[in-house]
């Protein structure tokens, strides 16, 4: 093979290391490879923001790597993972699959699970004004931190059936001194215990909704530069939190004969947008019932707002599908924020159809991310009801795998060319920041960061990236080991778990061997 009136032999070795591999021999006459747009060194991740995620950044295919040079000696190889069968087994990875659900143990036992979520009563949070228990909610995130994982939280002003606190006889989740002056309306909750009746604050004061914004920012200030702290469910409206007042708004309830009413609809934006400003840098999410709020959280993209819907498995998520279905947009928030689920106690609509094997779709169909540990009235216990929950679990949020990894070498120039194509074999992408590093190992050791953006691989978009890095450490003739591994930009997660053979210890997944003449 001639280069420019002088010969070169290009060896190049393939070990089958999990993969298939080709070999692509140089051609004849190959021009020089354009890398000027790609930054060879480490990546800086800074402090990363969860939820700004700019998917302009990486443009996969504009690296002219062109023809090399007729006078490089270079070596190129093409790898091509082998994929695990998506029913082997879970792939444990932050944000997806099954959390721990306000404390209930990972279902069934065994079950591998590192994020966490608690929902708590405003005045648990905050007994009286500016006096907040910062300890109950680092604790969480100290548990999450040791697993490898995230926590996300809830603030509930009203919680029907487990209220912990008395206001004037009355069952209370908000402070005293709150519940003072937000003018409550104190009443019974309708097919309820007539003689247990709870506090319902003036929705639409200014002397609530103000207060709420103190609370908001106070722990999002808190929390800034803690990344374990990952999501909030955007607080505090409504029964459980949940922004609906049922069963206060129904038939002979007390919004009947009362002149507060539910939250107006432009109190519903102000609360969206207060626990936006509040948490800029995490990933928020919101329960579907109340429509002029799903309207603002599917305008709002700084931070992008996911959905939040606590029936999967019931008929129409218990009226969350026709919720979303309302809201011009709501069914594509998935694409840059979690839909974060957790089960109903049975299926509460009229189908008969099963709460597992109904979930279990809905988890497709819906593009959920992650679902809860608990919550069902009565685990799955028919052999279709184990296969359906297991398959929610295993299909729930991100399956990343590259199917082909090609490396062009050009030991003149100490240039690497790596083009990668990247699928995501799960329902959802990821919504947090990953580092993906090709790590040559030989005669040297090179380490190099890929400036692809893996938040951008969605179930029905592929990522083709193409990039061209400086190596770090010179590059001398033999035999090198490839590897590609992932790393977590936060440092809290170990590696990610791909979805293709041949991992290791340190969490990286060997490719094959290139020889450079």
């Amino acid at each position: 093979m001639g280069f420019s009136g002088r010969s070169a032999l290009v060896a190049i070795a393939l070990m089958s290391a999990g993969c298939d591999a080709k070999v692509i021999l140089p051609s004849g006459d190959a021009g020089s490879v354009d890398a000027g747009r790609q930054d060879a060194g480490p990546s800086d991740a800074g402090p990363f923001d969860a939820g700004s995620v700019d998917a302009g950044s990486v443009d996969a295919g504009s690296v002219d790597a062109g023809p090399l040079d007729a006078g490089v000696v270079t070596a190129t190889a093409t790898f091509s993972p082998v994929a695990l069968d998506p029913d082997a087994g879970d792939l444990t990875n932050p944000m997806r699959g099954q959390y721990l659900w306000l404390g209930t143990s990972a279902y069934p036992a065994g079950w591998t699970d590192l994020d966490a979520y608690e929902r708590w009563e405003w005045v648990t949070v905050e007994p009286s004004e500016g006096n907040i228990n910062w300890q109950l909610i680092d604790d969480q995130l100290d548990a999450a931190r040791a697993r490898g994982g995230r926590f996300g939280m809830r603030v509930m002003p009203l919680c029907e059936g487990c209220a912990s606190h008395t206001y004037q006889g009355a069952q209370s989740s908000i402070p005293d001194d709150l519940a003072a002056v937000a003018n409550p309306l104190i009443a019974a909750a309708p097919g309820d215990d007539p003689s247990v009746l709870y506090v319902l604050p003036d929705w639409n004061s200014d002397a609530y909704l103000n207060r709420l914004q103190e609370l908001l920012q106070a722990i999002g200030t808190h929390y800034a530069n803690d990344p374990t702290f990952a999501w909030m469910d955007v607080s505090s409206y409504g029964n459980w939190g949940e922004f609906h007042l049922y069963p206060f708004t129904t038939a002979g309830g007390p919004y009947d004969t009362s002149t507060q009413r539910p939250i107006t609809d432009a109190n519903a934006i102000r609360i969206v947008d207060m626990n936006a400003a509040a948490f800029p840098n995490k990933l928020l999410v919101v329960n579907s019932e109340q429509a002029a709020a799903l309207g603002e959280a599917v305008a709002t993209t700084s931070p992008p707002v996911g959905l939040r819907v606590d029936c999967v498995g019931s008929d129409g998520l218990a009226g969350g599908q026709s919720a979303i279905s309302a809201v011009p947009g709501a069914d594509q928030l998935w694409r840059r924020a979690p839909f974060i689920t957790e089960w109903c106690q049975y299926n509460l609509g009229n189908s008969g159809a099963d709460l597992f094997v109904q979930g279990e779709q809905q988890v497709r169909d819906f593009h959920i991310s992650m679902m809860s540990s608990g919550n069902f009235q009565s685990p799955p216990s028919t052999a279709d009801e184990i296969a359906a929950f297991r398959a929610a679990n295993l299909e729930a949020g991100y399956r990343l795998r590259p199917t082909s990894v090609q490396l062009t070498i050009d030991r003149t120039s100490q240039r690497v060319r790596v083009v990668s194509h990247w699928v995501d074999d799960g329902v959802a992408p990821t919504y947090l920041a990953w580092q993906p590093v090709l790590v040559l190992d030989g005669p040297a050791h090179v380490e190099l960061p890929l400036a692809m953006d893996l938040r951008q691989v969605m179930p029905d978009a592929p990522l083709d990236d193409d990039e061209s890095l400086d190596a770090s450490t010179l590059l001398t003739s033999g035999s090198y080991t490839a590897s590609l591994r992932v790393d977590d930009v936060q440092a809290i997660s170990q590696p990610m778990n791909l979805g293709i053979a041949g991992r290791v210890s340190d969490g990286s997944y060997a490719l094959g061997s290139v020889q450079l003449p």
